[in-house]
């Protein structure tokens, strides 16, 4: 399964291996000089993913324009990778019990009342527990039918557009999430820095995205069409360091699947000192991708199978609590109230 928006490679300089130009420079460095990993997606179809030689960030270049990307949010995207225009209720379930998660976290850094903004919020389960919670809760939804289900579902405020085209206040957030959003966008640099102008001083940002070292994700199957960028936990603390955001903390699970940080705006403007946190980043990264390129599919079998039971047990309770609820809001209270017990 692809989707034509992201091949916007013509096929020239693929070869794997090779230092070239990137047409899109790093938004970290802001160099081009890049080396070529891989031609093709997870699904087999042309795609160049190269890796800075400056920072060791990884990214697919080139790339579609911002209007054919965020048309491809706004409408297809939940469809084509989700085969549904709404949530399903596994997936509401699943969705409430992150929130309880997330929301304990924005817990300790933001008093009741503080606002609070939500980037790509989806069906807007946070949003809900989060406003529950006593927070003046706010997201932005690119997509129109995610976007339309969250404010009917729970009565929640979500502005329905991307971050690029979105307006935000300056210096009126207290905390900022964004999680699994930052590697789909054509530009990282830009939205980091709009949420580091929308947070007030001394403000947070909490971000996730996958980690391009990921044990349990095989080299082939890396290369998503939609991530755009894959980070890991030198880069991203790299690029806030680039949009004038402190990092206070950064970590990884132990599959290293995802990469977590927590992004503070600091009270004064503080030096650029990115290469900092990149300093010999490419060699790691460069040669930690290569092993894993050449491990056979039934490398780390094991813990695959692990990672299958553990899913198959999740997928089970979603639906086992699903089928208990015929209301969405009842649903999430349901499995928030369970988490917390």
């Amino acid at each position: 399964m692809s989707h034509q928006v992201f091949h916007a490679w013509d096929g020239s300089e693929g070869e794997i291996g090779k230092l070239i130009d990137a047409q899109a420079p790093c938004p970290i460095s802001g160099e081009h000089a890049a080396i070529v990993l891989c031609d093709r997606d997870r699904y087999g179809y042309p795609l160049r993913t190269v890796i800075s030689q400056a920072t060791g960030l990884v990214y697919a270049d080139p790339r579609a324009d911002d209007e054919s990307i965020d048309d491809f949010y706004r409408n297809t995207y939940r469809r084509f990778y989700k085969s549904a225009s709404k949530p399903k209720w596994k997936h509401t379930a699943r969705n409430a019990f992150i929130a309880g998660q997330r929301v304990e976290m924005i817990k300790t850094m933001a008093f009741k009342g503080e606002p609070v903004l939500d980037i790509g919020t989806g069906s807007g389960e946070l949003l809900y527990v989060g406003r529950r919670s006593g927070f003046e809760m706010q997201g932005i939804e690119v997509d129109q039918a995610y976007a339309q289900f969250g404010r009917k579902s729970y009565g929640v405020k979500i502005i329905n557009t991307s971050l690029r085209k979105a307006v935000l206040p300056d210096d009126y957030f207290k905390v900022v999430t964004i999680f699994h959003v930052l590697e789909h966008l054509s530009d990282p640099k830009a939205a980091l820095a709009k949420v580091a102008a929308t947070l007030r001083p001394g403000g947070y940002v909490l971000v996730e995205v996958p980690n391009v070292e990921s044990l349990d994700t095989r080299f082939r199957q890396k290369w998503h069409p939609g991530h755009l960028f894959h980070f890991n936990c030198c880069t991203l603390p790299a690029l806030a360091a680039v949009c004038g955001l402190e990092t206070l903390s950064v970590h990884t699970c132990p599959r290293k699947n995802v990469v977590g940080a927590t992004l503070q705006r600091p009270l004064t403007p503080l030096e650029d000192h990115w290469q900092t946190f990149v300093a010999d980043n490419f060699e790691h990264t460069w040669e930690l991708l290569q092993t894993q390129a050449k491990q056979n599919w039934h490398a780390n079998w094991f813990e695959r199978i692990g990672r299958a039971r553990q899913k198959l047990t999740r997928n089970l309770c979603e639906w086992s609590i699903s089928l208990s609820e015929a209301n969405r809001r009842k649903l999430v209270d349901k499995v928030t109230r369970n988490r917390a017990a």
